[in-house]
């Protein structure tokens, strides 16, 4: 096979000055629940039930949950974003694709069942900035990792009473 055009891309593109900033990091709860209990709180139809001021459109969904390849758009974070599920994995993981006019982001979760009644879950996001703008907000990624425990404060809350955080 001839590779000459790619290989020349891709050495071009290795020797050229990358400005788009990407970040990432990592946070971890523990739930006073099995996985049976916290997965299905993990889609954006239920999280109505415990995410103050969530609210989302439901693009593409069979059963009208999380689902390998739903889509669903919300501006729970600012700007309109595009959320495609491109994992599930039933009570063990789901990954989520964003993208706004700005930043691609990537949130992977998994949850660890601990046989106790416990379980714990952990949230890994990558954010990747798609121009100037995507810059200033990777820039901010501890603001991002502030409002994802917010949002964890209040999964534990609903799973704890089975209220919504006032």
């Amino acid at each position: 096979m001839n590779t000459e055009k790619s290989d020349t891309f891709i050495q071009t593109w290795l020797g050229t000055n990358h400005s788009l900033k990407r970040a990432s990091f990592v946070t971890e709860r523990r739930f006073n629940a099995p996985p049976e209990v916290v997965f299905p709180l993990l889609c954006p139809t239920t999280e109505l039930d415990w995410i103050p001021n969530w609210t989302c459109d439901l693009l593409h969904s069979n059963s009208g949950r999380a689902e390998y390849n739903a889509i669903f758009r919300t501006r729970f974070f600012g700007p309109e974003e595009i959320w495609v599920c491109t994992r599930y994995e039933v009570n063990r993981a789901i990954d989520y694709s964003r993208k706004s006019t700005d930043v691609a982001a990537v949130m992977a979760i998994s949850l660890a069942d601990h046989c106790d009644g416990t379980t714990t879950g952990q949230w890994v996001v990558t954010i990747s900035a798609l121009g100037a703008k995507g810059n200033a907000a990777v820039s901010q990624i501890e603001l991002g990792r502030q409002h994802l425990s917010e949002v964890l404060d209040g999964l534990e809350h609903y799973i704890n009473t089975g209220q919504m955080v006032s």
